[in-house]
């Protein structure tokens, strides 16, 4: 009958062609711009992981730096009164960071009075502050708070753009009425921002870093920049938040997460969708021929021109069907369809069975029966993509896959909500992104090291120190720790240079960690020369018999020092150890060890000091 209709309707028949025609090329143009978006989702997710990663470190470069300074600041108290006691442990600082432009005292009235180096600073020599200048809030409010502060950018006297360290000094530690003045390190800002960046920097990766008055320093990565998008990252260096890191899109970036799914789902749609319209075409063609011919048998006729349409339209569809499973199943990500209502893995392609080492059949057995064997984590996935369907939205997942033999593989999916028909459809691509897990993982574990000995670094020391610090208060047991100093280090370097200081301080670094024989303890470089080894549950007896331990690991590696009493390389330790209590914090504990250690330098060097508590005020 419908046959009949379109001989009849000829002009009918083919505006429903072309009505269908256009449908399909819709759909299969709604599915590829589908699968770039998502593609394009991943591609910004992975810049962002990156990105904040980089502007972490950069913080925490920053802030050993910034400690180094504060540290030099506690000492005014000895130094407000010997300006060669000042140099000489300026000199020391800038020997450990070359990114300084100036190190100063400003007086309690803004004057500039003492800089280190003096050779290309002559033009600040004598400068004070007046009211106008950019800074001069800062300075009020770190005087009046009692707290360092870093500026945003302005213009160097000695010229160029630069960043200013403000750290209040006072004649007695911790006593406002005793000010003094400002302990100021002054940054040119492309030196600092181009030192923190360095070596952290990916080589095909293009950023800026930012403040409010515009681009401060930009890198240019090994690939072509593309600004189409970017995302950004907020750096916090000291306590000004006022910065931020805008991360561009490389072409490996994009071509790393861009497949050729989409393009072959869009080729086979338009393929299958214009088979089966030239099927149509030709069938209504036939229809027309043999109704002209056979009019006088038209009804055993139609009988036979409605079977073969049939026929003809079932193998162009199962041609369609076979082109689409043989293009998906050479792909390299993992295609399946989940249906619901009721709930039905609808296709898998040969990706999701062979990289789990299973047959299609096995496969689908063991999801059938037990997919936690699959997915440890079904359970709450399945709840996620509930949540999923009733939003009708999409979303990316981070899962982990067990494959055959045993071993877990991570595998990033992303999922997107389709509805065809009046059912619908979860449409599942995963990828297996153990790479790029590698790089974040990589990258945290760097932003806790120092660079130089390989020890953890600053940023470790604290929240370790703070973490065992509460365990050890919940235990009412006690909290060791030993602060180090490499003893005569600057004549070292003064004689040696500073390569051989370098390889000397990775030589202690490795005395150290190699002595500490305990489940828990840690060697930390706390700054420039200076080291800390934390001791979960040492009492002082412990702690001063592993300082013993350090001296005759020190003593072996025979690091000759040509100004040194004892002609090699020799170490100070302070010792201390609290028992954790209520209205204490670590920085007692550092205080203790901190104060040991100076006695140690005071009686000699070359020994272990250990504090007294009764000597200290711990409020």
């Amino acid at each position: 009958m419908l046959a009949h209709h379109a001989a009849q309707h000829p002009a009918i028949a083919r505006a429903l062609i072309a009505a269908l025609l256009l449908s399909l090329l819709g759909a299969n143009l709604w599915a590829w711009v589908s699968l770039l978006r998502a593609e394009q989702i991943q591609a910004v997710a992975r810049l962002q992981l990156e990105t904040d990663a980089l502007a972490r470190q950069i913080e925490a470069r920053f802030s050993h730096q910034t400690s180094s300074l504060q540290r030099l600041a506690s000492r005014w108290p000895l130094h407000h009164r010997q300006g060669d006691l000042w140099r000489q442990d300026v000199e020391l600082l800038l020997g450990d960071f070359e990114n300084f432009q100036a190190i100063e005292w400003l007086d309690a009235d803004y004057r500039m009075r003492w800089i280190e180096p003096l050779t290309g600073n002559e033009q600040v020599v004598g400068f004070a502050y007046s009211p106008e200048h950019p800074n001069y809030p800062l300075l009020e409010d770190s005087r009046l708070s009692g707290q360092p502060r870093l500026s945003s950018s302005f213009t160097l006297q000695q010229g160029g753009k630069g960043l200013a360290y403000y750290i209040p000094l006072y004649r007695q530690a911790d006593q406002p009425h005793s000010f003094d003045g400002f302990l100021l390190g002054i940054f040119r800002v492309e030196v600092l921002i181009s030192d923190l960046l360095s070596d952290l920097l990916q080589t095909h990766l293009s950023v800026d870093f930012k403040d409010g008055s515009g681009v401060l320093f930009s890198h240019q990565g090994s690939d072509q920049r593309i600004p189409d998008w970017s995302v950004d990252s907020s750096v916090r260096l000291g306590d000004n938040t006022g910065f931020s890191l805008t991360a561009y899109p490389s072409q490996r970036l994009l071509r790393s997460t861009r497949t050729s799914l989409p393009l072959l789902v869009l080729i086979s749609g338009t393929l299958a969708s214009l088979s089966l319209c030239y099927a149509l075409w030709l069938a209504l063609i036939n229809t027309q021929r043999w109704d002209a011919l056979s009019r006088s048998n038209r009804a055993l006729q139609s009988e036979i021109v409605r079977r073969q349409s049939i026929e003809e339209s079932l193998q162009h569809n199962q041609a369609r069907l076979k082109l689409i499973l043989d293009m998906t199943d050479h792909s390299h990500d993992a295609l399946f369809i989940i249906g619901l209502n009721p709930q039905e893995l609808v296709y898998l392609n040969r990706t999701c069975w062979h990289a789990l080492g299973y047959t299609e059949e096995q496969l689908r057995a063991v999801l059938a029966i037990a997919p936690a064997d699959i997915m440890p984590d079904f359970e709450q996935w399945a709840t996620d993509l509930q949540r999923l369907v009733t939003r009708r939205g999409s979303a990316i997942f981070q899962q982990q896959v067990r494959h055959r033999e045993g071993h877990v593989l991570p595998l990033e999916i992303s999922v997107r909500h389709l509805a065809r028909y009046g059912r619908d459809y979860l449409i599942c691509v995963g990828r297996n992104n153990t790479e790029q897990l590698k790089i974040a993982a990589r990258l945290k574990r760097l932003s806790h090291l120092d660079g130089l000995t390989g020890l953890y670094n600053r940023r470790y020391f604290d929240q370790t120190l703070a973490s065992e610090w509460r365990r050890l208060r919940r235990e009412n047991t006690p909290l060791g720790l030993l602060m180090l100093d490499v003893d005569y280090f600057k004549r070292f370097n003064d004689q040696l240079g500073h390569q051989a200081g370098d390889d000397a301080l990775r030589q202690v670094a490795d005395a150290l960690r190699n002595s500490l024989q305990r489940e828990g303890d840690s060697a930390c470089r706390y700054g420039g020369e200076e080291f800390a080894v934390i001791l979960p549950g040492a009492d002082m007896t412990q702690c001063l018999r592993v300082a013993e331990h350090l001296h005759q690991a020190i003593k072996r590696l025979e690091i000759a020092h040509p100004d040194s009493p004892e002609q090699h390389l020799t170490i100070s330790i302070g010792s201390a150890s609290l028992i954790p209590a209520e209205g204490w914090e670590p920085k007692e504990l550092i205080s203790l060890a901190d104060e040991a250690l100076y006695q140690a330098k005071a009686e000699g060097r070359n020994r272990t000091c250990q504090a007294q508590l009764a000597d200290h005020d711990i409020s």
